[in-house]
């Protein structure tokens, strides 16, 4: 049984944590699982998520961190959106809608 307050839906965008390359795996309206091969130095992070022609540029901070078992140099990150623009918001609509 799922405890999240938000619904969380699963879609595979390109992102960058602190312009590194990430995989965004799915989202809510909170924030959002990345998997990532480069951790970040602190919980604060600048977070790029590529939306087909859509650049959004947001800041977060870390929740949690998951060593991937079957890619050992591969992290799962729990990611909690601090600041994002209008546009976001509205592109997340249409996803969680």
């Amino acid at each position: 049984m799922d405890k999240r307050k938000d619904k969380r839906v699963k879609k595979r965008l390109m992102a960058k944590i602190n312009n590194k390359a990430a995989v965004l795996i799915d989202i809510s309206r909170t924030g959002f699982k990345v998997s990532t091969a480069v951790l970040p130095r602190n919980r604060s992070v600048d977070v790029t998520v590529q939306a087909g022609n859509k650049t959004f540029d947001l800041k977060g901070y870390t929740c949690w961190i998951n060593q991937k078992i079957t890619a050992p140099r591969m992290y799962d990150l729990g990611i909690s959106v601090k600041e994002a623009s209008t546009e976001y918001y509205q592109f997340l609509e249409g996803i969680l809608a």
